[in-house]
Parts: structure tokens; sequence; C-alpha cells
């Protein structure tokens, strides 16, 4: 069920929709806040491909729509969180590329779970580690990350993780690029519903008491999208 509608903002509106498995007259409230990348819409593969495999878990993801620009994009986070402020009694927030990037520089203190699907941790002059670093030991933070993704090696995800205050978990997506494409193709769209579904699963607590590393692969003899399930650090 996806539930459309606008959150006023200085000039223009942003556009918004709320995804959820249904069966329910009532609009959820949303589990998780989240936003596409600097180059992506609400209809990019990525961000619908996630976004469905999250909501088929039985939680509700609220999705908006932004620009290119990051300050714009955090102020557009932060409008949407305040607009939610009344329905939401635990904060989780979210998103890809820049967009995870708005996600930790928008959201309030006391936020519980950060999902940062390929953040840009990297460029050729510059690691963007220090809001990583800044989060406050009370969060928990879930990293989805290609390992084709040029601008996050896991061994430099891994190094920030180290250093970073609070839990983190990290999954691998196996011959994913930083925009969540695999080769071979056709494993994009069932690895990427997976990763909604591992995230979905994480915020709902059924791995605490396991590891904090587990990888998604596409099984190209059975056609499906594989978890390895979570396990401690090799």
């Amino acid at each position: 069920m996806q539930v459309k509608f606008d959150v006023e903002y200085p000039k223009k509106s942003v556009r918004c929709v709320l995804t959820s498995k249904g069966g329910s007259s009532d609009t959820p409230a949303p589990d998780l806040i989240f936003t596409h990348g600097a180059g992506g819409t609400l209809d990019s593969d990525a961000i619908v491909n996630f976004v469905e495999g999250f909501a088929s878990s039985g939680l509700a993801v609220l999705c908006f729509q932004g620009n290119m620009n990051l300050q714009s994009r955090i102020k557009m986070f932060k409008t949407v969180i305040e607009s939610q402020e009344e329905h939401i009694s635990v904060m989780s927030a979210g998103g890809r590329s820049m967009g995870a990037r708005a996600a930790i520089l928008a959201a309030p203190a006391g936020t519980s779970h950060y999902v940062l699907v390929s953040y840009p941790l990297h460029t050729d002059k510059q690691v963007r580690d220090d809001v990583l670093l800044e989060l406050p030991e009370s969060a928990k933070v879930i990293f989805i990350s290609g390992d084709r993704d040029s601008m996050c090696e896991i061994s430099r995800l891994d190094a920030v993780r180290e250093r970073m205050q609070c839990q983190t978990w990290r999954v691998v997506v196996e011959d994913a690029n930083h925009g969540m494409t695999l080769k071979p193709k056709a494993g994009t769209k069932p690895v990427g519903l997976k990763t909604g579904e591992v995230v979905a699963s994480w915020m709902q607590g059924h791995c605490l008491n396991d590891g904090r590393e587990g990888k998604i692969s596409w099984n190209e003899e059975a056609k499906r999208a594989d978890w390895s399930g979570w396990h401690d650090s090799e």
C-alpha cells in the first residue's frame, strides 16, 4: 500500500510516499524516514527495490523527493521529520548515498536507528567520516555497501566502524556497485528486495544476539538472492 502526500516547504512542497504492507484501513506511522541519492528519484531502481523489500516485512517507510544540494536536502529532511513527529514514538532515519549523509545531519537527538545505504565514505581527496564518528553511543547504525562501490571500500569502512562510538552492523552486497546495480543485472531487483528485508529485520531487533556482519549475493543457478545471516567478522 502506498500513500502519497506533500509536506509544506518554502517555495514548494516536498513530495512524500509512505509505503507499507497494507491490510489496515488506517495509515501507519513510518518506522523509517528515508531519502534517495543526489542524482536519484523516488522511482530509481535502488529506492523502489529497497522500499518494496522493507515494507514486505510489515514495517512502513516514508520516502521523500529531494534535490542534489546537500544543505537543501538536510532542511527538507528536517521538515519531513517535523511533519511526522506526533506520529512517531522512536525515530529512525536513513538514505542512500548523499541521502545517507543528509539523514545523519538532519536526524534529531535520540534517533535510534540509522540506515546508511551506499554511504559515500570517500572520494579521491576526502574521507567523510566525521559525522559518523560523532554519532552517539546510544545509536544503532547499519551500512549496506556493494563490494564494487568505488566510494566505499569495505576495508576503509571497517576501519571507520572500529573508531565509531555506537554499535554498527555491515552488510556487503556482492558484485554491486554504488548504485546497487549488479553483474549480472538480473540479480539487481531480487538483491535490492533482500537488502530492504534484511534492514527491516535488523530494525525489529532480530539480530541483536548475533554477529554484526553479513553478505547478500545473487545465486545465478537458483535465480535468487541469498542472505548469509549475521556472523562475527572473519
